[in-house]
């Protein structure tokens, strides 16, 4: 995978945060979500850590949209990506 660019680490960074916002509004736990969606728990703690540069995946997204009742529209509709 080629270098990020600023302006590509920063919607990465924004994503984890939003991931991170949707899961303790719905007051679940990281293995549970991970466990619902079908991904590894170690996967799912990345995409949320911060200090990983790992990102995630629109398919991944659709399926956390689905687990939580909401859109992609919706995912992304947030003050974060402001």
């Amino acid at each position: 995978m080629g270098k990020l660019r600023a302006e590509d680490i920063i919607l990465r960074d924004q994503i984890k945060k939003r991931l991170k916002e949707l899961r303790e509004k719905a007051s679940q736990n990281k293995s549970g979500l991970a466990n619902d969606i079908e991904v590894d728990r170690q996967n799912f703690h990345a995409w949320e850590k911060l200090d990983i540069t790992r990102g995630i995946s629109i398919y991944s997204i659709g399926r956390i949209c689905t687990a939580f009742g909401i859109t992609l529209k919706d995912f992304f509709d947030s003050d974060i990506f402001r």
